[in-house]
């Protein structure tokens, strides 16, 4: 597992990117009402094969190498603070693996599924001692059952919530004062919201009212589709064009909410933007910047620039494969970056650690604490 054993920050580290499974079992009855769970047969033909229990048998050993089912605590919450002791993480976010259907989808039995996941996560998480922390979901298509749903979850012991972005929710922008009260919850519990990898849909999801924005067909070509593969770990495989792509929903409701007013409605409201890349969020930050300087000359004004909402309210997972000194060089915004491990998928590697700090020994002295540790506070706030 190399350097991250001997790490100066071993115990400290604070990852805002993980991911729990359900067992296959649990999964297939959860999602049974909507037709099925993302990769569920899969996932039960995994769990019965050679390769399933090899994995098991080794995990300890080869931590950061085992991914997918097999992986220590991926679905075993008390394996999961096992996992983070010998990772150094001191919590971790752990986001659905479910495909979050139930999040997207306006129906009852999205919303009912949505409930029982939420119950799952709030479960999982009191038996990891909430080190790792699993997000409940929240679906927007309903405000008054989004706002029910949030009273419930927070007062059961949720420690973050994750929203879809797929299409404006309820039908208006979430800037709008319908979801005031929303927001308000979140804020006054010190709960942060979330938009993860997903939140705007997937390739390879197409149940009965599940949208992708953008929309499916542009990513409809012989070059541009892939097939899931049959692998632990592979069950989401990532095409030529989806994660060009994947981050327009999320800018475009992050966009909604800084230039919406959210963030001066509700100043300290927590928000990140997890496994979604990092290199589009200075763009974005300099092009609101400069409108805003130009809407200043017809009587609309902010508080602060967007870039500076951005660093007081919002955090943001980089790839461990991303230039992060040349986005810092190009946009600042160093608050705004946090460390993530994608622990137990495939696109986390098997050393991420080690290859976010081959890109901070390029920034100054002291920066890794805050990418590490200080940066993620806004998403443990009782840390």
């Amino acid at each position: 597992m190399g350097a991250d054993i001997t790490d100066k920050f071993h115990g400290e580290l604070l990852d805002a990117d993980g991911h729990v499974y359900m067992q296959p079992e649990a999964l297939a009855e959860f999602a049974r009402e909507m037709g099925g769970a993302l990769a569920q047969d899969f996932y039960k033909r995994h769990v019965e094969s050679e390769e399933y229990a090899a994995s098991r048998a080794n995990n300890r050993a080869e931590l950061w190498s085992t991914k997918g089912l097999g992986a220590l605590g991926a679905y075993d919450p008390y394996e999961r603070k096992e996992a983070l002791d010998m990772m150094g993480v001191k919590a971790q976010l752990a986001f659905p693996n479910t495909g979050s259907a139930e999040m997207r989808i306006d129906s009852d039995a999205a919303r009912r599924a949505c409930r029982v996941y939420n119950d799952f996560a709030i479960d999982w998480t009191r038996n990891a001692g909430a080190r790792a922390r699993a997000v409940a979901q929240i679906n927007m298509s309903n405000v008054e059952w989004a706002v029910d749903e949030l009273d419930r979850v927070i007062k059961n012991g949720a420690l973050a919530v994750t929203l879809p972005c797929h299409r404006p929710p309820a039908g208006v922008s979430p800037a709008h004062s319908m979801w005031d009260p929303f927001w308000a919850r979140l804020q006054e519990a010190n709960i942060p919201a979330t938009l993860h990898l997903g939140a705007s849909g997937l390739l390879s999801c197409r149940n009965p009212g599940d949208e992708m924005f953008p929309e499916f067909g542009w990513g409809d070509s012989e070059t541009l589709r892939r097939t899931p593969a049959e692998r632990g770990g592979g069950e989401e495989a990532i095409s030529p064009y989806f994660m060009l792509v994947a981050h327009v929903g999320p800018e475009v409701f992050l966009q909604t909410m800084i230039m919406g007013k959210v963030f001066e409605r509700f100043p300290r409201l927590r928000f990140g933007i997890i496994e979604l890349s990092a290199e589009w969020v200075g763009a974005a930050a300099e092009r609101m910047d400069s409108w805003t300087d130009f809407m200043a000359k017809v009587g609309v004004t902010y508080e602060m620039k967007p870039s500076e909402f951005l660093k007081r309210n919002v955090r943001v997972t980089p790839f461990w494969h991303e230039d992060l000194p040349r986005i810092i060089d190009r946009y600042g915004l160093e608050d705004v970056w946090v460390f993530s491990t994608d622990y137990p998928h495939l696109e986390g590697s098997r050393d991420p650690i080690g290859k976010f700090r081959k890109h901070l020994g390029k920034l100054p002295a002291g920066y890794e604490q805050r990418f590490f540790i200080e940066n993620s506070r806004l998403l443990f706030a009782d840390l």
